[in-house]
């Protein structure tokens, strides 16, 4: 049955799915710009869950940040947002450089897709950086589907990350050290064979254009059937949402093919708990929701994780214990000060 709609001027996403549960794991999206008259009605008919329509062109909202681990690796800070009429958290998100889950988390009391106008949206830009084995290369977050690409400048140490899609929980993807071996300009998609059984009507071969899931470009990884890509369905980024691959939105893609070149290492890790420091201030980040898996652990596991780091660093005296599990119970998946330092944790920690 159509669904009417009449506005005036507003370029607007609407989102259609059968029930709650559908929206949040396998929504629909379709684009409709309504710039007619007052009295006009237009009429919106469902769309399949396989049709993937374009997005406006955009840019990056990357910003390319500078860090030191002698004295902080926390970069960024929390702001907000003040919504503007029928705006989704999903568009907010985009416009800030996040995925699905980084809002969402930070945000839980609000409904994703109908927040309400004028309501403040938390917008979760403080991070805590992942530990890292090198100078220059990428580091993959599971737990907060982020992907950090850390590269010097002369001597000054430089960072600039972006929301990515995983795979999903019978799709994992892999941790590990690989490096990029190939780069692929406008790539096509060579369907494998466990997902042609499932859709038998895919070709074996998918040529580059919209209706290619890997979009403009591609990094392909040393473990050959993975890759870092593009998408045409960017209302995936920061969701599990692959069969394995890292996906990007289609305005950060170019942007990281372009800095990284053929043998850049790659890092994939699973870090859901990140100790840091700035300015004298203990900062924690905690990754956990319902919506995710997380291996199944319960938030006290997160506990006595973050007492571990916090002890191997030499900061377990130093922090708030109130303000440790208040972040670890909320796991908002953004950096909160818990406690005060007077020098800096341990060397090579």
């Amino acid at each position: 049955m159509s669904q009417l709609f009449a506005r005036r001027g507003v370029c607007r996403w609407l989102f259609l799915g059968h029930n709650a549960l559908s929206v949040l794991t396998r929504p629909l999206f379709l684009t409709v710009c309504l710039s007619l008259p007052a009295a006009t009605t237009y009429a919106v008919e469902p769309v399949d869950a396989a049709v993937a329509l374009p997005s406006p062109p955009r840019f990056s909202a990357a910003v390319t940040q500078s860090y030191d681990w002698d004295h902080w690796n926390v970069v960024g800070s929390i702001r907000e947002h003040r919504v503007q009429g029928y705006e989704s958290l999903l568009e907010i998100a985009r416009d800030y450089g996040l995925g699905y889950h980084e809002i969402v988390r930070a945000n839980p009391d609000l409904d994703p897709f109908l927040p309400g106008a004028g309501v403040k949206a938390l917008i979760p830009t403080a991070r805590v950086l992942p530990v890292v084995p090198f100078d220059q290369g990428i580091v993959i977050n599971l737990a907060e589907k982020r992907l950090y690409y850390f590269h010097r400048q002369n001597e000054k140490r430089l960072v600039v990350s972006f929301p990515v899609g995983i795979g999903t929980t019978d799709a994992n993807t892999p941790t590990g050290d690989f490096t990029i071996t190939t780069k692929l300009v406008n790539p096509s998609w060579t369907v494998p064979p466990s997902i042609r059984e499932k859709r038998p009507y895919l070709p074996a071969v998918i040529p580059p254009g919209p209706e290619n899931p890997m979009g403009s470009h591609a990094l392909q990884l040393s473990r050959s059937s993975y890759f870092i890509h593009g998408t045409h369905r960017p209302w995936s980024i920061g969701r599990r949402a692959t069969h394995g691959c890292v996906r990007m939105y289609p305005e950060d893609i170019p942007i990281l093919f372009a800095m990284t070149p053929p043998n850049t290492p790659v890092r994939i890790v699973h870090q859901a708990i990140k100790i840091g420091w700035r300015e004298g201030a203990i900062y924690i980040e905690v990754h956990h929701d319902k919506m995710d898996d997380h291996d199944g652990r319960r938030w006290h596991d997160y506990r006595a994780e973050a007492e571990k780091i916090l002890q191997e660093k030499g900061l377990e005296q130093k922090i708030d214990e109130q303000k440790l599990a208040e972040a670890i119970r909320r796991g908002q998946g953004m950096a909160v000060p818990i406690g005060q330092m007077k020098q800096k944790p341990n060397p090579g920690e």
